[in-house]
């Protein structure tokens, strides 16, 4: 596999509809720039104020009829000076067209599900001369059917996040038939996504980048995949088994639901993290943690405390957070209490842990507070 890429990042930091909607604006603004008396606007979800984390960018670009031509050839440029394009494809049903083009642009530094759809279309009326008449096809990538078979695949793993499973169906089955897939959608939605993507790259070796950045992102969603692949029946029992708390059990039905092959036990963790996110409003709230009861605990160890630290655990139980007295000369570190993501979550920890350090009269401190991270620096790194 190779290097991450920035671009494929695709939490929810990096999907921040706010970044999205001022990138959107600074389009709008360049087309409009650069042809006095266009209009260039939001069309879609984002105009209509529907748009979700995954919805790409719909413009539509209406120019004076005698300057079509001259717009037409300009967008690359323009495109460009507001971000440096990955792709820039068109539509082959108005590659042809005096008055209307729609056009496909991919980013440097936007995650491939903001794909900005932009339509250009003559004023209407609108008198038309000189290279008006003339319009030459778009220039622009060819757009060749495994070029489409990719869109299909990064579209499909778009409404597998949305939990739209059926319309993911269509999509691989559309994409894979065009890149003559001997075998259709097997709704193992991670495998699928991948061959679909592979196969795309076999058929024309020029889209191999593009190929490895869809699967660089359906990677990054394994755990989601994951989620939808699994029957209706079993996704039901293990969401109950979650809000019980029998997260062991949880993974039992996972792994043992009778999908080939067997999820494996990291992936399943991954999954049940998920679960605890989406049902945490519906999870029993946790006892809260008595902090003279763990000040006790933490009197009662064989040395004295010289700070206390909150870690995250994976485990078959999912993440958690772990708040630990450190202990000096030779350094260790003593679980005192556990906060179960989804249920306590992050917040409760670090103030349960900055009350308890303040009471023992040592310094607080968070390993990876914002993301799982079992590699993070500890309290005794880079201390003699």
């Amino acid at each position: 596999m190779h290097a991450e890429d920035p671009r494929d990042r695709t939490s929810a930091g990096e999907l921040d509809p706010v970044r999205r909607a001022a990138f959107a604006q600074d389009l709008t603004r360049a087309l409009t720039a650069h042809c006095p008396g266009s209009r260039a606007e939001l069309r879609g979800s984002l105009a209509r104020g529907t748009a979700d984390a995954y919805s790409d960018i719909d413009i539509a670009w209406t120019v004076p009829g005698d300057r079509f031509g001259t717009c037409l050839a300009a967008v690359p440029g323009v495109l460009e000076a507001v971000s440096p394009l990955d792709s820039l494809r068109t539509d082959p049903e108005s590659r042809n067209s005096r008055e209307r083009r729609l056009l496909f642009a991919a980013f440097r530094g936007l995650p491939l599900f903001w794909r900005v759809d932009l339509e250009i279309r003559a004023s209407p009326g609108a008198h038309r001369s000189g290279h008006g008449q003339d319009v030459p096809a778009t220039d622009g990538d060819d757009w060749s059917r495994p070029a489409s078979a990719l869109a299909n695949a990064v579209a499909a793993t778009k409404a597998v996040l949305r939990g739209q499973p059926q319309n993911a169906q269509g999509l691989l089955e559309r994409g894979l038939r065009r890149v003559d897939a001997p075998d259709g959608g097997s709704g193992r939605w991670f495998d699928d996504i991948r061959r679909l993507a592979d196969t795309a790259a076999d058929r024309e070796p020029g889209l191999r980048p593009l190929a490895d950045r869809v699967l660089r992102l359906a990677e990054g969603h394994r755990a989601q995949l994951m989620w939808w692949t699994f029957p209706a029946d079993v996704r039901e029992r293990i969401d109950a088994l979650v809000l019980a708390g029998r997260t062991i059990q949880a993974v039992h039905a996972m792994r043992e639901c009778g999908i080939e092959p067997r999820p494996e036990l990291h992936t399943c963790v991954d999954v049940l993290e998920g679960r605890h996110r989406a049902l945490a409003d519906r999870m029993p709230p946790s006892p809260r943690h008595d902090v003279d009861a763990l000040a006790a605990a933490a009197g009662a160890l064989p040395r004295a405390p010289v700070a206390v630290e909150a870690v995250r655990d994976g485990d078959t139980r999912g993440w958690i957070v772990v708040l630990t007295a450190v202990l000096a000369r030779p350094w260790e570190s003593v679980a005192l209490a556990d906060f179960r993501i989804g249920a306590a979550g992050t917040g409760e920890a670090e103030r349960t842990g900055r009350e308890l350090a303040e009471r023992l009269g040592v310094p607080f401190r968070f390993a990876g507070p914002d993301e799982p991270d079992e590699g993070a620096p500890r309290w005794w790194d880079g201390r003699v």
